[in-house]
């Protein structure tokens, strides 16, 4: 019942209200894609696409520009990119022009329109670390709503395929949502993945953990696999297993850290991210509202 409540909290929902893909469906509001008018932009665009014609949500591209009197120019070509959507895609996507940082443009236009989830292409390491400007990493760690970084264009396979790893976190858990609803309206293949730790310690924080994301996708009525991976350059074999599987998207949970663990802790998600095989990756903050609920520690 408690674990039921607080992802019933998770998603807005009331506690006593059930789960299913069409109430899911509706509450997602729309999708925001990062437009900087390069080829990669374009990719992200395309994977949007994809995700919203499966789930309803609209899609809005967001620009950000540095000088507010590039706005009415910015705003004209901008307009012409929504114009060859309808026309090639017969999709109606909506436009915004914010004016500042691309961490807090982003952030706020996301707001501002109630979006699920922020979608950028970047080209590997050198476009994770220089994205408009910025560092991709911190623009994802600064933001609460989740972000997909996509590297190529989309591949069309049979069934939508995901790869959820499960770790010693505490927050690793948080991307269950994700999961579940990736797999009640996508009809999504999911490989549940942790690693084989030596420690006894992280041993038996990584079984509740599993155990407990068993529980919760079996209660959604989520069918997984479970795979055990090596401990031992842990991103690594995920990708890896992830290319595999043909996986379509790849999860993973951000870290809070301060800024004396940044360092370390950007690197390995700048791995995952920026992988080599160019998977498509989800990344979620952790929110600490949560922990205050026993059955989610």
């Amino acid at each position: 019942m408690k674990r039921a409540f607080v992802w019933h909290l998770y998603l807005g929902f009331k506690s006593n209200e059930t789960l299913n893909p069409t109430e899911m469906k509706e509450r997602g509001k729309a999708i925001v894609v990062g437009w900087d008018f390069s080829e990669y932009s374009k990719l992200a665009l395309d994977h949007a696409l994809f995700y919203s014609y499966q789930t309803n949500m609209k899609i809005c591209l967001v620009h950000i520009i540095k000088r507010k009197s590039d706005t009415d120019i910015v705003s004209v070509e901008l307009q012409k990119v929504v114009d060859q959507v309808y026309q090639s895609r017969g999709k109606h996507i909506e436009m915004m022009v914010r004016h500042g940082n691309v961490s807090e443009g982003l952030s706020s236009a996301a707001k501002e329109i109630s979006a699920a989830v922020i979608f950028i292409g970047t080209h590997g390491v050198q476009g994770i670390q220089n994205y408009i400007g910025s560092h991709v990493l911190r623009i994802i760690m600064d933001s609460a709503i989740p972000f997909v970084i996509v590297q190529a264009p989309r591949e069309k396979h049979t069934q939508f395929s995901v790869v959820c790893p499960i770790d010693s976190r505490k927050e690793s858990k948080e991307v269950l949502y994700w999961v579940a609803y990736l797999a009640q309206v996508l009809g999504a293949k999911i490989s549940l993945v942790y690693p084989e730790y030596k420690t006894q310690t992280r041993i038996l924080r990584t079984k509740a953990n599993v155990n407990f994301s068993k529980h919760y996708l079996g209660d959604c009525r989520v069918k997984y696999e479970e795979v055990k991976l090596s401990s031992k350059r842990f991103n690594n074999a995920i990708v890896q297993y992830a290319k595999k599987k043909h996986a379509d998207l790849i999860l993973t949970i951000t870290n809070r850290q301060p800024k004396v663990q940044y360092l370390f802790s950007a690197s390995k998600i700048q791995y995952l991210i920026a992988n080599k095989e160019k998977i498509p990756v989800l990344c979620v903050n952790p929110r600490k509202d949560l922990w205050i609920y026993g059955a989610y520690k």
